[in-house]
């Protein structure tokens, strides 16, 4: 009974950071990595949301001066929306327009290709991190253990809780940590993939849309 109410009287460290500095050193990458994703999401959801905004209404301005064959007009609107993929893509293709719709539709489909790569850019290094932090948690569970058995063996083979403590702690934390920073990281991977698939589909319905109207017009012309 004495030791329950001895026990019962330590005080035990539960806050998040105090968990967390016993993990090891291993933790400190851990946390550059999280930092890191944390950075890397909201920017891409930031670059995402700016990429598709009003895209409809921009879409018939650009039309309305094609049809008034106000060329410089509808370029200069274009180059005004520079985070809006279809508007790069557009201001290239009517930047080409008099050199004929073959060479018109090679400019496209290059112009599509950069903004899908620049709206897939760093989403690799997502899936990096997600592959890398797991990994580095079954690492601190290794080191981890390597400790415990170098103090049992110090120690002659017998088992002293309170030299152990640090080495169950390391194995266990980093791991946690690991998995918790690799299933985070693949949650928004997913979620951003799924997005950029999205946008890339209806880049490529605008972009033909576009063809279409351009024909259009050439032929009433």
């Amino acid at each position: 009974m004495d030791l329950v109410i001895l026990a019962a009287d330590v005080p035990v460290e539960t806050s998040v950071f105090s968990i967390a500095s016993k993990g090891g050193f291993l933790m400190i990458f851990l946390f550059i990595i999280s930092i890191t994703v944390l950075s890397l999401v909201i920017g891409k959801l930031i670059q995402l949301k700016r990429s598709h905004q009003n895209e409809e209404e921009f879409l018939q301005e650009i039309y309305g001066y094609l049809g008034e064959n106000k060329l410089e007009i509808a370029i200069r609107i274009c180059e005004d929306r520079e985070n809006s993929p279809i508007a790069n893509i557009i201001a290239k293709a009517i930047s080409v327009l008099d050199r004929g719709m073959s060479e018109t539709k090679e400019a496209i489909e290059s112009a599509v290709n950069k903004e899908v790569h620049r709206l897939e850019k760093n989403l690799g290094t997502l899936a990096t991190f997600a592959a890398v932090a797991p990994l580095i948690g079954f690492l601190g569970t290794v080191t981890g253990m390597v400790k415990v058995f170098m103090r049992l063996g110090e120690t002659g083979g017998g088992v002293d809780i309170s030299l152990l403590a640090n080495g169950i702690w390391e194995a266990l934390i980093t791991t946690i940590g690991g998995l918790s920073v690799g299933i985070i990281t693949i949650l928004f991977y997913n979620y951003l993939i799924g997005r950029v698939e999205n946008l890339s589909h209806e880049l490529e319905e605008n972009t033909n849309e576009f063809i279409y109207n351009i024909r259009g017009m050439k032929d009433d012309n």
